[in-house]
């Protein structure tokens, strides 16, 4: 909601009007399919703790952690695995950095076949990724050779700011 604008203008580009939006969260992975314009709520999934879907990046920082505290003997909390797959300086060795960027890649390619798996082409809609956890995999999740064509919301509120909007035009509806 909060770009509809944009992706309404790169659908005329691209003449495509299938869109997925994707929220990547701590805890959770949300998937909304938005045809012509519409969402399509028979589409649609919000999966985190519990559920059979449990994607959010806390369970890539907790795998992570575990493996490094296993193989290596040390001790890496969010903020530092944050940096690492960020591509940000650290002092640690390459060792770490080459495990925590394998296991993200893996991360994001298991969250795009599981999408896959759920009937949703990600090669020929616009794929829009929402959230905190979609800004810390961009560039794992651009480098993927599962997704065509894509947006990135850098605002971290956007879901919560879109829910805000969609409550406004349903209350002036009434």
């Amino acid at each position: 909601m909060t770009v509809y604008q944009r992706i309404a203008e790169f659908n005329k580009v691209i003449t495509k009007a299938t869109y997925v939006a994707f929220d990547i969260g701590g805890f959770t992975l949300d998937y909304l399919l938005i045809r012509g314009g519409r969402p399509d709520l028979g589409v649609c999934d919000s999966q985190g703790t519990g559920g059979s879907f449990e994607k959010g990046v806390i369970k890539l920082y907790n795998d992570v952690a575990s493996r490094i505290n296993s193989e290596k003997d040390i001790l890496l909390d969010d903020t530092d695995i944050d940096r690492i797959i960020r591509g940000e300086r650290t002092d640690y060795d390459g060792e770490v950095l080459r495990i925590v960027g394998d296991m993200t890649r893996t991360f994001v390619d298991d969250i795009l076949g599981t999408l896959r798996e759920r009937g949703l082409d990600l090669k020929t809609s616009c794929v829009v990724f929402i959230g905190g956890g979609a800004m810390l995999l961009k560039k794992y999740l651009e480098s993927s050779d599962k997704i065509g064509r894509s947006i990135f919301v850098e605002d971290i509120c956007a879901n919560a700011k879109g829910y805000g909007l969609l409550y406004q035009i349903q209350r002036k509806g009434r």
